[in-house]
């Protein structure tokens, strides 16, 4: 037991960036901690085994941070206790002197209960609890957190089918998810004692997916509670009462064990038969279990004393060495695992370096095979007098008078030898080795398996493999270039002489090398595939892979980015440009829950618009077929139909309903690009309810079912597409480019209607239920099966709900409105509040209040106000000089341009001359095309509802993701909120003529020359 001496004191670290230092220990109180942050934070490492995120807590309404899926699970069961009042990740560092040296030590967590004193948690995998520095560090840790008076926990593996229960309830942890009044008839409803299957067909008027979530809300929230021990099912009891966990935290700590030391029972002597090098062993397999018998059971050794019958069968009272006597089920003690039988005499053992006979025999070729069967038959006639080795089988003739069971062994061997003609010791070899092995013990020399583990390598010299695998484990790093054959073969030599000595290691031909490489070459791949293959194999774990199994729609939500293989047209200039997509995919169904297709990069606006069509999914295109629209609640036609919902719009002859799912995730799983990992995102998940789980540093296999889909994408649709360029350089054509055809919003416009009509309705490999695994189950068909196993938890209605997905920007409120970035906005919603600060406290608020702000349109921010909780558009003090939205990258660039020609900046002057740049010369440098393209897009991002001041159509682009079936605004103020449509040429306007639009381009028309490239 470590001793403590010295002073115990404490650190913690604030949102504001300061850092307490040296608090005393014994005298800290709770309060301390609220406006704490962890004192570290996960880091993120190539190569790196455990996932780290954020997970979003009931309890705390808000972000706690774990470093592995471990310590995820101790914060399930944090939020699933009703006791726990707050959680708090890496809360502190204890800093003390133990054993003479200074020490110190961060705990996990926190737990702050109402009925019980704090609890300090420690979160360790069980096999690392005997480990003698970690074991040291827990027992120093544990002293000093009872010392004060808390509790200290040791948090392991908990059982697997409890966790499974836990981990599926926690999708219902989100109250605002949920039918207040359907959760308060439930409640009235008197359910105790039925099962869980009576009570989601107990309310028929409400439908059943609709029931089925509800009451898995309440029993996690433990108003109903029942077994959780075993995975649940329809058959579980409801009852009352607080829930009972089991959990697996643990007060006291094992002892160490040093990990050089054997345990006990290691020294008993192993007896094992010297076995032939053919193998095949069969006898001398039964070992005696009787009184004597010595069994090593839970580690340690019993010797049988007495065998005896019982009602429950045979049992064995055992003895240990100290003495101790106690009852064992035999079926325990040969078939549990935990005991195993201590061999007195020579036998075979399952670790013996040989081959099975169907091993052996499966080597062998025909004529091999029936000359070991007309051997074993000599053998059998040499034994027994008979070939068959059986009286009851005789061949005519026999017994033979020389090998009669009268004539002498001795006599029959040389009987055997001379009609062979071999020796008479190899007559007693082949006996010795078909008593041992039988037919398997007389195949010639048996094969040739030199170490056991060198394949075709054959007598290859070890430490020249381990040479050549160490140098071309070198050449997959990420710094050095693909080698030949032979270079690495130029580098083996001179390093073993290096190591080794000279003359110590005899090399190869060159022949016989080349022949090795190619073997190790299926070992670690270096030569024959490209560098980034390569590395992406070098990269592969050595064990099995994990896997996240989801259990429900909506439970873990892929996103990525990538840059399509195939060029798309600038609407503008009518030339080629790179397009990247993003997509959000529901991992349990493999659903496509948002598309978004945008110029040249991705923000986190992007981002953001995605996750928000996951919510408020896109109106169908025209002309797709009724089975690929969704109802506009998104549950399947099959579990669920509204007959509206299927009707078709008179006006517009479409059906009404979305372009895919509706769903609410609960956790997003994504990559560190900076659009992902950036504040805004964030943000966006903390105030949803959603969870962050990031995949590891560079392993694509983390988010493996979204990047299959861009390969499927690729393969079933772009590929067919004009201006497909391949997924490399070596798979391009000539000038892929001068064939592109579709605008961006139409090449989006494609790929959301490929998803929708065959994706969606397609069998995918990897969509099985696991009661019937033959059965391949499409996009469509799983979304269906998991809402009828879990339930399906409605989307928000709130039409302010596009809002939430915004960027916030802390500013004061000044009595001429709100500056941000150089940009005056005002507006009546600000009434009121001018020159007031806000009640919002910490390192970015201090008293400012929070906008919302699209970086895609600057022309309006948006203000909620704390009285009425509504919001309200504030316009630019500019906007209404101009036809269009104008992002604020624009206008930073207009500024730029602008500043060129002269010091005196105003915002108007700045977007006239990015105007007159645009017409002039469009594109010029690289950043003023990437904004123009942005601008040039025309596709809304979010959908966000008119606001109390004006019926300003605030956020143009953001209407076409919902607005289905509203008419448009005669009011050309603004842009449409319509579909896009394809491009079908020039359209009139209040100035034009139709010979101008039908007569020949002009020498000084900008795009006069805009075809010549195209």
């Amino acid at each position: 037991m470590p001793r403590v001496l010295g002073e115990v004191s404490m650190s913690l670290r604030y949102s504001d960036g300061q850092v307490d230092e040296d608090r005393l220990w014994p005298t800290t109180g709770v309060d301390i901690f609220a406006p704490s942050v962890p004192w570290r934070t996960f880091r993120w490492r190539h190569g790196q085994k455990h996932y780290s995120g954020a997970y979003w807590s009931s309890t705390m309404r808000d972000h706690v941070v774990y470093e592995s899926r471990l310590e995820l699970t101790r914060l399930l069961y944090a939020d699933f206790d009703q006791d726990v009042t707050a959680v708090f990740a890496q809360p502190f560092l204890l800093t003390t002197t133990v054993d003479g040296r200074k020490r110190r030590h961060v705990p996990d967590y926190l737990v702050l209960r109402e009925k019980n004193v704090p609890l300090v948690v420690d979160v360790k995998p069980r096999h690392l609890l005997t480990r003698p520095k970690v074991n040291f560090t827990l027992a120093w840790a544990r002293e000093i957190v009872l010392s004060r008076g808390w509790d200290f926990e040791v948090w392991s593996e908990p059982p697997e089918g409890e966790l499974a229960n836990l981990r599926f309830l926690a999708g219902y942890r989100r109250d605002w998810l949920f039918d207040q009044e359907l959760l308060a008839e439930i409640r009235q409803t008197d359910l105790h004692g039925a099962t869980l299957g009576e009570a989601f067909h107990a309310f028929p008027r409400h439908p059943g997916w609709k029931v089925r979530a509800a009451v898995l809300r309440l029993l996690w929230s433990q108003h109903f509670v029942t077994d959780l021990t075993e995975v649940l099912s329809q058959r579980h009891v409801l009852g009352q009462g607080p829930a009972t966990v089991i959990g697996s935290g643990r007060r006291d700590l094992p002892h160490p064990v040093d990990e050089a030391e054997p345990d006990d029972g290691d020294d008993e002597p192993v007896y094992r038969m010297r076995g032939s090098r053919s193998g095949g062993q069969v006898n001398g397999a039964a070992v005696r279990v009787g009184v004597g018998t010595r069994l090593k059971y839970d580690g340690e050794v019993v010797v049988v004393e007495e065998m005896f019958g019982s009602a429950a069968g045979n049992e064995l009272l055992v003895c240990d060495e100290a003495g101790r006597r106690f009852r064992l089920s035999l079926r325990v003690a040969l078939s549990s695992g935990r005991a195993t039988v201590i061999a007195t005499g020579p036998g075979p053992e399952a670790d013996d370096d040989r081959e099975t006979a169907s091993v052996l025999f499966a080597l062998l070729s025909k004529e091999e095979l029936a000359e070991v069967r007309e051997r074993a038959a000599h053998v059998n006639e040499v034994l027994t007098g008979f070939r068959s080795g059986s009286e009851e089988a005789p061949e005519p003739g026999e017994p033979r008078p020389q090998y009669a069971a009268t004539v002498p062994k001795l006599q029959r061997y040389e009987a055997k030898a001379t009609e062979l003609g071999v020796s008479v010791r190899t007559i007693k070899r082949w006996v010795r080795a078909f008593l041992l092995d039988r037919e398997a013990g007389l195949v010639h020399g048996g094969p040739d398996r030199g170490s056991g583990d060198m394949g075709k390598l054959g007598r290859a010299d070890r430490r020249w493999v381990e040479m050549a695998l160490e140098i071309m484990a070198e050449h997959g790093e990420e710094s050095e270039s693909k080698p030949t054959r032979a270079k690495v073969i130029r580098m083996i030599g001179p390093r073993l002489v290096a190591r080794y000595g000279k003359g110590e290691v005899k090399l190869p031909t060159r022949a016989t090398a080349y022949r090795w490489l190619e073997e190790l070459e299926r070992r670690l791949p270096t030569f024959r595939l490209s560098t980034k293959r390569n590395r992406d194999i070098a990269s592969r774990p050595p064990g099995a892979y994990g896997k996240l199994r989801p259990t429900r729609p909506g439970e873990y939500l892929l996103m990525d980015t990538t840059r399509l293989d195939v060029f798309a047209m600038d609407p503008i200039t009518l030339k080629w440009v790179q397009a990247e997509l993003t997509v959000a995919m529901d991992w349990y169904d493999r659903c496509i829950t948002g598309i978004r297709v945008t110029p040249v990069s991705t923000q986190s606006i992007d981002v953001a618009a995605v996750l928000f069509q996951t919510y408020r999914p896109r109106p169908p295109g025209k002309g797709w077929p009724p089975w690929a629209v969704w109802p506009d609640h998104g549950v399947p036609h099959t579990v669920f139909v509204e007959r509206e919902a299927l009707e078709e719009d008179p006006e517009g002859g479409e059906a009404k309903g979305s372009a895919g799912p509706a769903l609410v995730p609960e956790t997003i799983v994504v990559d560190h690009g900076k659009p992902y990992i950036s504040e805004h995102i964030t943000s966006v998940c903390q105030r949803l309810g959603l969870s962050i789980q990031p995949a590891r540093l560079r392993t694509g296999r983390d988010k493996g079912p979204i990047e299959r889909f861009f390969r499927t994408l690729r393969e079933g649709l772009l590929e067919l597409l004009p201006g497909y360029k391949g997924p490399d350089v070596f798979s391009r054509g000539e000038r892929p480019e001068d064939a592109a055809f579709f605008f961006l919003h139409e090449l989006e416009a494609i790929i959301r209607e490929w998803v929708a009509c065959t994706y969606h309705h397609r069998p995918h490999r990897g969509l099985l239920d696991a009661n019937v695994p033959g059965q391949r189950l499409s996009p469509a068909m799983m979304f269906e099966h998991g809402i009828a196993r879990a339930g399906y938890i409605e989307v928000p209605r709130d039409p302010a709900l596009g809002f939430e997905f915004l960027k916030t920007e802390w500013k004061p409120l000044h009595h001429y409105g709100v500056e941000i970035r150089k940009c005056r906005y005002n507006g009546p919603g600000l009434d009121g509040y001018r020159g007031e600060s806000s009640e919002y406290t910490g390192v970015k608020a201090k008293g400012m209040w929070p906008i919302q702000v699209d970086p895609d349109n600057i022309n309006y921010i948006y203000f909620r106000r704390p009285d009425t909780r509504r919001w309200h558009a504030l316009e630019w003090e500019h906007a209404p000089a101009l036809k269009f939205p104008i992002s604020e990258g624009a206008i930073e660039l207009a500024r730029k341009v602008a500043g060129e020609k002269s010091p005196f900046l105003d915002d108007e002057s700045a977007v006239a001359e990015l105007l007159e740049r645009w017409h002039l010369g469009l594109g010029l440098t690289l950043p003023e095309r990437r904004l123009a393209l942005r601008q040039a897009r025309e596709q809304s991002a979010f959908d966000l509802p008119e606001t109390v001041w004006d019926d300003v159509r605030a956020l143009p682009s953001v209407a076409r993701i919902l607005a289905a079936g509203e008419d448009d605004d005669d009011d050309a103020e603004y842009p449409p909120t319509g579909e896009d449509e394809p491009y079908e040429g020039p359209v009139p306007s209040d100035d034009d003529e139709d010979d101008e639009l039908e007569g020949p381009d002009h020498d000084e028309d900008f795009y006069a020359d805009a075809l010549e490239d195209a």
